[in-house]
């Protein structure tokens, strides 16, 4: 392998201070939102959720994650990627190593995507390697139609919205909701009872089913379209210089979360379903303005740690956050695994569909500390994180040294 190869991924001593702390806070509210569905309490009915009393503070709770972290640490995620994707055009545009070196880099993310949709039927890695494909085909385009085919692609779901409602979306009966999350095939009581089972088979089938209809409610919430949007917006907004000085303005702050906030509580009000089809305009109305605040709300969180790490660039916490996003990989994997673990009586506590919503934050807070625990020693000895060295190795086809000299 020539030297021109082995410069085409930037060497981990040139990471960005700011995307790994961005990264690190991302995977905090990931967390948050993924607990949900291990821990079960997604699929229970109302009225055993209200059984576990606290009901009101769990409401609350509900409330502000919805409000606040709910597709927005997604979306912040989608950012990082498409920001490192032009970091690397960047350093490589006239490399004719990079395209097919970072395609097997892709390949191998889907791989690593496949083993962890088999524990988790929320992976989010093949969706974003496959996306991946897409930007490599598109690295060549101006920052002016980066962002044109971002705003395409964030219009499209509902453009195919207004299509499906149109078409069959009003022939599909009307289900009263039980429970969080709902499936028309089976009831929320077989999701619970097919992960509190100890027969491994019964809980393989289950995720497996649950894993399809992810795929299928890609369909009414457009999620390709919009990460790809979102990987495009990303590259935009580095390639264009918003995160070396404009990022840092209060202004910027001011108008993302103005907006954010505002957008968001209106969505609220107006109440509907991101991953449903449209039968109404009011339905159309309420994604598109989720949409909008979704992505202003997530670019106000950005603007508020950069602000705050130029001010003040000492505290711990950006240390915390720092070695938490550079094994963002190993991280979002660990969190699944440390969840399965918790809460699945196969492999773990099972406390599966046992907890209310506030005691499982508590164990999402355990989980948290001890993960930002690990990696902050973890570094202290190693140059990448485990699964981020495997990854690297297997692009590469050669060993790297992860041990620190």
């Amino acid at each position: 392998m020539n030297t021109k190869t082995n410069q085409v991924i930037a060497p981990v001593t040139k990471r960005i201070e700011l995307l790994d702390v961005i990264r690190g806070f991302a995977l905090v509210g990931i967390l948050f939102a993924n607990i949900l569905s291990w821990s079960g309490i997604k699929f229970l009915h109302f009225d055993v959720i209200e059984s576990f009393g606290n009901i009101e503070d769990d409401r609350m709770l509900y409330d502000f994650l919805k409000y606040f972290v709910d597709t927005k640490f997604y979306t912040i995620f989608s950012l990082l990627f498409g920001i490192g994707f032009s970091l690397q055009i960047t350093k490589n545009m006239d490399n004719p190593a990079f395209p097919p070196l970072y395609a097997r880099r892709l390949s191998w993310l889907i791989v690593i995507g496949l083993i962890h949709a088999l524990l988790w039927s929320g992976d989010i890695l093949i969706l974003y390697a496959l996306m991946g494909f897409i930007m490599l085909g598109l690295r060549k385009i101006s920052q002016p139609m980066q962002l044109k085919l971002a705003l395409m692609l964030f219009a499209a779901p509902l453009v195919l919205d207004i299509i499906y409602m149109y078409t069959f979306a009003s022939a599909i009966p009307e289900i009263a909701p039980t429970a969080l999350k709902m499936y028309p095939d089976i009831s929320p009581d077989e999701v619970v009872a097919g992960f509190q089972s100890v027969n491994f088979l019964t809980v393989f089938k289950m995720n497996f089913h649950n894993l399809m209809w992810r795929w299928y409610d890609f369909i009414p919430s457009g999620r390709p379209f919009k990460v790809l949007g979102l990987f495009l917006l990303g590259s935009y907004l580095y390639s264009s210089g918003y995160f070396t000085e404009k990022v840092r303005k209060f202004k910027t702050l001011i108008v993302w979360l103005v907006l954010g906030l505002g957008l968001t509580y209106l969505a609220m009000t107006l109440k509907g379903g991101v991953s449903t089809y449209s039968k109404s305009w009011s339905d159309i109305l309420y994604k598109l303005i989720h949409e909008v605040g979704q992505i202003s709300l997530s670019l106000s969180y950005i603007s508020i740690i950069a602000i705050v790490l130029h001010k003040f660039p000492k505290l711990f916490i950006w240390d915390a956050f720092k070695a938490y996003g550079r094994m963002s990989l190993t991280s979002y994997i660990g969190q699944s695994v440390i969840g399965i673990f918790v809460f699945y009586p196969i492999i773990g506590l099972d406390y599966y569909g046992s907890l209310s919503l506030e005691n499982i934050y508590y164990f999402g807070v355990v989980i948290l500390i001890s993960q930002i625990a690990f990696s902050m020693l973890w570094f202290r000895w190693f140059k990448f994180g485990p699964i981020e060295w495997a990854w690297r190795c297997l692009t590469y086809k050669k060993l790297f040294p992860i041990l620190k000299t």
